[in-house]
């Protein structure tokens, strides 16, 4: 007897050389579909909100047609940076709170010197206390070569407290005036990986292509200028930008001259407005009243917020503080990680997978009050879906902390962080 020949869906059928991940059922394509859709009308109530929010407080401005990279691993970020610095054809400004005289950082410096003997404009702002364990012949050595150096509110005696409380804690690269990087990695092997014999820390950091460029120079020029920087030729620094790519990007810095911080602020608003999910990587997690009073009203009207911090930190003391918060958190439902493969010097966030901001900004009160940062701001799902796909990953090198058993830690914990937490606005 002749058996009948069963029908197969064209949609399932794999082709000859096709490979294998290509072959997928045409209902799961459409489940995707449909749920890509569903994100893209969910947060058309997003964006026009926290873009309103942001109007209303003349915080930023948007900008279109950027093609964007996120850079997550040391080692690629410093090829990033030498692979940049090596194409240069008339300018490079670099701004960093940290120019660590250690393998990284002199190859570092002996490529700008390089690009400064061959005529080109190079501009390089350090800050002073950043840079207090800097060999003085690193920047002796740029200054020789050509490169015009600008050291950030020197430490003297003979100011108020010694000149030691504002500082320029940002770390942004722009050549050519077209090419551009933003985060939180200064330059110093700590951040760097095998290939730099570095200590592997873990942070973030975003290149940029197009016209938001143009601000990130903007602020550089911003304070060389306003801290007494060389002159320098604007044609080689702010040449005719063409669109990259599709990504829309607001450059915000907290300092401004009005008492309104736009980082702050865009946190503030975001948060606001979030309806799914709030999840943060913060290497120095000491919010605000209005920043965790924000996160509590979230959690409580149903929006995931998971908090990811440091479990082994370079600075001890700010970690201290930041754990006496620990159990408010735990109590408000927001979940909180602590990240254990390396040291977490990252300061990023995405917010309803379509408000993503990568830069040097901590949530704390230095960074708000008395530094000098700059955050990138990115508005876009599928950018969004990176971060959130990178938050997780990091959460698998991480130990979530339970509120039965945080309640359970010594008394003499329990003292270092309520002592570290009093102090935390000194430091």
């Amino acid at each position: 007897m002749k058996k009948n020949k069963q029908t197969i869906p064209s949609a399932c059928i794999k082709k000859k050389n096709a490979p294998i991940n290509r072959v997928v059922p045409a209902f799961i394509h459409g489940a995707e579909e449909i749920n890509t859709t569903f994100k893209k009308l969910k947060n058309r109530f997003f964006l026009p909100d926290f873009l309103r929010e942001m109007k209303k407080l003349r915080v930023g401005g948007t900008s279109g047609g950027n093609k964007i990279k996120l850079i997550t691993d040391g080692d690629d970020c410093f090829d990033e940076f030498i692979r940049s610095i090596r194409s240069a054809k008339s300018s490079i400004n670099l701004e960093t709170y940290i120019f660590k005289s250690d393998d990284v950082g002199w190859r570092i410096a002996e490529l700008l010197a390089k690009k400064a003997k061959k005529g080109l404009e190079v501009n390089v702002i350090y800050d002073s206390i950043g840079c207090l364990g800097t060999s003085p012949s690193l920047f002796s050595m740029l200054r020789d070569s050509g490169v015009e150096v600008l050291e950030y509110h020197p430490v003297v005696p003979w100011r108020k407290f010694f000149n030691l409380s504002f500082r320029d804690h940002r770390k942004l690269l722009v050549v050519d005036g077209k090419t551009a990087f933003v985060g939180g990695i200064n330059i110093g092997s700590e951040y760097a990986g095998k290939k730099y014999n570095g200590g592997g820390w873990r942070d973030t950091h975003l290149k940029v292509e197009g016209p938001a460029v143009r601000d990130m120079q903007f602020f550089f020029m911003e304070n060389w200028f306003r801290h007494g920087g060389a002159i320098v030729d604007n044609s080689r620094h702010f040449p005719k930008l063409y669109e990259e790519g599709k990504k829309l990007l607001m450059i915000l810095c907290t300092k401004s001259r009005k008492k309104i911080k736009p980082v702050h602020e865009s946190y503030i608003s975001a948060i606001k407005f979030a309806r799914e999910s709030i999840y943060i990587t913060n290497a120095y997690f000491i919010p605000d009243g209005k920043i965790y009073r924000a996160l509590i009203r979230a959690a409580r009207r149903g929006v995931d917020v998971r908090v990811l911090l440091p479990g082994m930190s370079d600075l001890p003391f700010v970690q201290h503080a930041a754990r006496f918060l620990y159990k408010k958190y735990l109590k408000n439902d927001i979940r909180v990680y602590e990240y254990n493969r390396s040291i977490l010097h990252a300061k990023t966030a995405v917010i309803d997978g379509i408000w993503s901001t990568i830069g040097s900004s901590n949530l704390d009160r230095r960074s708000f009050t008395r530094n000098l940062e700059i955050n990138a701001v990115v508005l876009d799902q599928a950018f969004g879906d990176e971060m959130e796909r990178v938050f997780f990953d990091d959460l698998k090198h991480s130990v979530e902390l339970k509120l039965e058993n945080w309640e359970k830690r010594s008394v003499v914990n329990y003292l270092v962080e309520s002592i570290c937490y009093l102090f935390r606005n000194q430091f």
